[in-house]
């Protein structure tokens, strides 16, 4: 039970107390008020009033009056400026884009701007039937060491929500807008990280290229934990010893999804999610070798995460690293998906 809870309850119980023996004895209004004010208290302290009453109105209330939000707090960066996102497109762009599709469906939604560090905002994210991040790897976060946005959303999702990253690893870059700091959650397999620094230590650098290639799993984040997710690396990096520089080289290969004769040609993949019982892919998954085995994994997926789940997409959206017809392909994927999702829960 958080500070603000026992709070509340501990309120509650004292406006109770010393209400209730007035409101039998002689009750008046103001005894009346207060008891219940002491009693709405209570219910908070305990729970009841956000587990019960709120979140069962909200999840009503997105089913009779769908709405799309898509994140909206942070100015839209340049590169360089706080961070790299791999997307390209802007959270207005988005919403234009969304409102085509809706319109084209003929389905009865509305998208919404929103910005997630309104706790006003925060409180009612269950009125959202789907919550957009277009800043891809990077998003709002309010308190860095306890990552209360992430855990709201966490919250939001395993309530039966669903939330989509459009880009790259989710959660993974917090920034604070206030203090304009941009903080990295990675953490990497220390053990195999050490490894690997190990073995490039040994190799013999006359040579033009030493292919890098990152340990396995990938990076280590508090959202990644979370969902019980790992994610592995499909580039090639290449330490250029006389240019003093790594080159990235991604995979390129095709995407069919699944029940559907739509395929994506060409798509340059970076990463992608190993494919679990609770990780469900949209295409065909794809394999990667690990000390002589294979993996299969994913780059577009569904992770189910308690009564909702989370659109992850780990395709680069930003350019040069993606060409720009296959980047407009994956976005218009991207919101088909999200109406497939407002027609399924409406």
């Amino acid at each position: 039970m958080n500070v603000v809870r026992t709070t509340t309850l501990a309120i509650g119980a004292s406006l109770i107390g010393s209400s209730l023996l007035i409101v039998l004895a002689k009750p008046d209004t103001l005894s009346l008020i207060i008891l219940a004010m002491g009693v709405t208290f209570l219910l908070h302290g305990t729970g009841f009033l956000q587990e019960y009453m709120v979140r069962r109105v909200l999840r009503w209330y997105r089913t009779k009056r769908p709405a799309i939000g898509i994140i909206n707090d942070l100015p839209w960066p340049e590169k360089g400026s706080y961070g790299w996102t791999w997307s390209r497109m802007k959270p207005k762009e988005w919403h234009s884009k969304i409102n085509r599709a809706i319109k084209k469906s003929q389905i009865k939604a509305e998208s919404r701007l929103i910005k997630v560090t309104n706790p006003w905002t925060r409180w009612f994210l269950g009125r959202y039937t789907v919550i957009i991040n277009p800043y891809g790897s990077l998003y709002p976060e309010i308190d860095i060491q306890n990552l209360s946005i992430m855990r709201s959303v966490l919250y939001y999702v395993h309530n039966g929500g669903i939330f989509v990253n459009v880009a790259d690893i989710p959660f993974f870059f917090p920034y604070d807008p206030e203090r304009k700091i941009l903080y990295c959650a990675a953490t990497r397999a220390t053990h195999l990280y050490k490894q690997l620094v190990w073995k490039l230590h040994q190799l013999q650098y006359e040579q033009n290229f030493i292919e890098v290639l990152p340990p396995y799993p990938y990076v280590d984040t508090p959202f990644l934990r979370e969902v019980m997710i790992d994610i592995v690396p499909t580039e090639v990096r290449r330490l250029n010893s006389k240019a003093k520089q790594t080159e990235i080289f991604p995979m390129h290969t095709s995407l069919k999804l699944k029940n559907s004769d739509r395929t994506l040609q060409n798509v340059a993949i970076h990463r992608g999610i190993v494919c679990t019982s609770h990780v469900e892919s949209i295409v065909e998954e794809l394999e990667w070798e690990w000390e002589g085995g294979r993996i299969p994994f994913t780059p577009l997926c569904y992770i189910h995460f308690g009564k909702g789940k989370f659109l992850i997409s780990l395709i680069f959206l930003g350019y040069p690293e993606q060409p720009e017809d296959i980047r407009e392909k994956i976005t218009e994927l991207e919101c088909d998906l999200v109406i497939k999702e407002v027609k399924e829960v409406t």
